[in-house]
């Protein structure tokens, strides 16, 4: 039963995502953008970040991933149990995040470099939300919706947002943000998780 308090804590939370630091992550590396932004600022909105990322990956890096069970767009029931035994990528992104979008091709890419992994896209959007950017684009990865309650228990504020998971179901990694840079360090990491037994 959802009580005046929860949602409460949603609303709060989504309007967080709203106004989260994904516009200063989307920006980091385009010298058009960057170089017109004053210099201290710029550090200082840096090392904010970074100092982000790291509260980020000290809270979930060493830990069980949360628990969930949701449905994927083709209906099967996807749960934390039920990763385990495979490398799992879990991406938590929104249908207003453009870095979100702008990424799908490198996700998609990603999916046929490791088949044996598990893709799962996260989001708090509705399916009809979700559906309307996949009409405009090839999405080849799990698509779970209304997953708030998950992305509660993570502390993600920020999209996009990757959490790489061993087989054994314990989080490994989180890498913020959706450039080049970021994707070849998930390729890299994916690539030493696949090679570790369970």
């Amino acid at each position: 039963m959802l009580t005046t308090k929860n949602l409460m804590r949603r609303i709060v939370f989504l309007l967080l995502m709203f106004c989260s630091v994904e516009i200063a992550y989307s920006t980091v590396g385009n010298d058009d953008v960057t170089d017109g932004l004053a210099n201290g600022a710029f550090k200082k909105s840096k090392a904010m970040l970074k100092a982000e990322d790291k509260a980020l990956e000290n809270k979930l890096c060493g830990k069980p991933c949360p628990e969930f069970t949701l449905n994927d767009s083709e209906g099967k029931l996807w749960t934390h149990r039920s990763i385990r035994g495979k490398v799992t990528l879990i991406n938590i992104w929104h249908v207003y995040c453009e870095p979100c979008i702008n990424e799908f091709p490198q996700l998609n890419e990603l999916t046929k470099k490791y088949p044996e992994a598990n893709f799962l896209s996260m989001t708090f959007n509705t399916p009809e939300q979700v559906e309307k950017v996949k009409l405009k684009n090839k999405l080849m990865y799990h698509q779970l919706f209304e997953a708030i309650n998950f992305i509660s228990k993570t502390g993600i504020t920020a999209t996009p947002t990757c959490l790489l998971i061993d087989k054994s179901g314990t989080i490994r990694y989180v890498f913020r943000g959706a450039d080049e840079k970021q994707c070849k360090r998930i390729v890299k990491k994916m690539k030493e998780l696949s090679k570790e037994e369970l």
